[in-house]
């Protein structure tokens, strides 16, 4: 039985590192869904408010689904920066997706951290 190794006079092929790819579709399908998501927050609030500012029973349910959806997309993120590790040490792949879609799932939860923080310093103020 013969192997299937490539003739020796073929230049060597990498391929894309597949933890790699994933990290980068996860960075992508994340930020539209963030996006989405902010925009049904927006929404929800502006629609959600009774005449006499207090809180209906539709505001509170879709507050709460998105609150569960956007902690969600957090932990993708999370795993998108895992995978895009892999994808960096992996030997003899192209890291060029892993690269990215470490740096963007980073800047997504720097960008929410960041976030945070400049809302609890603001609600000290308050």
């Amino acid at each position: 039985m013969e192997s299937q190794q490539p003739p020796h006079h073929l230049p060597h092929y990498r391929r894309h590192a597949g933890p790699g790819i994933a990290s980068f579709i996860i960075s992508l399908v994340s930020m539209l869904a963030y996006i989405v998501s902010v925009a049904a927050m927006g929404a929800i609030f502006s629609n959600g408010l009774a005449g006499d500012d207090t809180w209906t029973q539709s505001t509170t349910t879709g507050v709460t689904v998105t609150t569960i959806i956007l902690i969600g997309l957090f932990a993708a993120n999370i795993i998108g920066i895992i995978l895009g590790i892999i994808g960096t040490v992996l030997r003899n792949r192209i890291k060029i997706f892993a690269i990215l879609g470490l740096s963007l799932n980073a800047i997504i939860i720097l960008s929410f951290g960041l976030m945070f923080v400049i809302l609890m310093l603001r609600a000290g103020r308050g």
